[in-house]
């Protein structure tokens, strides 16, 4: 089980030279796995039920919920069971509005008309989830944005953005206890290091090989990542198997023992030190907390 990649790299492959895709999704439940991508998403649940994950962040959905997903943010949505049960009349209905991290790059870090949407963008590596009642303007101007075209399109999406940077009813989905740090634009190096630990982390991950992905020797690799994230390399990919642990914990198909080892670790005592170290829970202690209040934000 070791060798197997948990989380998927989505490459999404913007087509005719437009930054911009959008969406309109209509089918019986959600399929997409624990995956993350270079691009900004925005979803926007028109109906539908279920959990959401959000990096380390486990929460309930339902219509009207509406987040914007940062660059390289893992996510997965999955339905309530009722939906796996063909039953015709629950569906999936939804937007998805996914543009290129390097959109309107120039203007975002030159123009003072785009500092709030920059601001935006750099809290979305923790998941934006914008409130129901006080955003309605923003949820009309997304159901419109799959009928326009071009110019109108790409004017819309910015409108859009400008609105959720605006707005005072949104929070993030992970709190700064376990912000990443990740550079707002531009650095190449380190995004293509996250990317190579998101898709590896449950491997045995080798410090040398990472650093060389990096170009940089080892010493000089492990100075560069705490600056750019804050952490060091092994706490990151810590934090990377804890929070795929809480996922598995709560589909309740795997032993706490055979988790262990799905996620990574060689033996249970230093999984279960480092699942408490990270959520001050022991594994069995987080499965209690979130069956008491499951529709409770639960992350780690």
């Amino acid at each position: 089980m070791k060798d197997k990649i948990n989380i998927m790299y989505e490459q999404l492959g913007l087509t005719n030279g437009s930054p911009i895709k959008v969406k309109r999704c209509d089918y019986n439940y959600f399929k997409y796995p624990w995956h993350f991508h270079d691009e900004y998403e925005i979803v926007y649940i028109i109906k539908s039920s279920g959990t959401r994950f959000t990096g380390n962040n486990i929460e309930h959905f339902s219509d009207g919920d509406l987040v914007l997903f940062g660059s390289l943010l893992p996510h997965m949505y999955r339905n309530d069971d009722s939906y796996y049960q063909d039953n015709p009349d629950l569906r999936v209905q939804a937007i998805t509005i996914q543009f290129s991290k390097d959109f309107f790059n120039h203007a975002i870090l030159n123009y003072p008309e785009f500092v709030k949407i920059r601001e935006l963008l750099d809290m979305s590596r923790y998941g934006i989830s914008f409130g129901a009642t006080p955003n309605i303007p923003i949820r009309q101007h997304i159901e419109q944005l799959p009928q326009k075209k071009g110019l109108d399109r790409l004017l819309s999406c910015i409108h859009i953005l400008s609105m959720m940077s605006r707005t005072s009813h949104k929070r993030k989905l992970n709190d700064d206890s376990i912000d990443l740090k990740l550079p707002s634009h531009g650095e190449s190096r380190i995004y293509k290091v996250l990317g190579k630990l998101n898709r590896e982390y449950v491997r045995e991950i080798n410090l040398d090989d990472i650093a060389q992905t990096a170009g940089m020797n080892t010493s000089a690799f492990c100075r560069y990542f705490k600056e750019k994230t804050g952490k060091s390399t092994f706490q990151y990919i810590s934090e990377l198997r804890i929070g795929y642990a809480c996922k598995l914990l709560l589909t309740g198909e795997l032993s706490v023992t055979q988790i262990c080892y799905e996620c990574g670790y060689n033996n249970i005592s230093n999984f279960n030190r480092q699942f408490k170290k990270i959520t001050s829970f022991t594994p069995s202690e987080y499965v209690e907390e979130f069956k008491r209040n499951p529709n409770t934000p639960s992350g780690i």
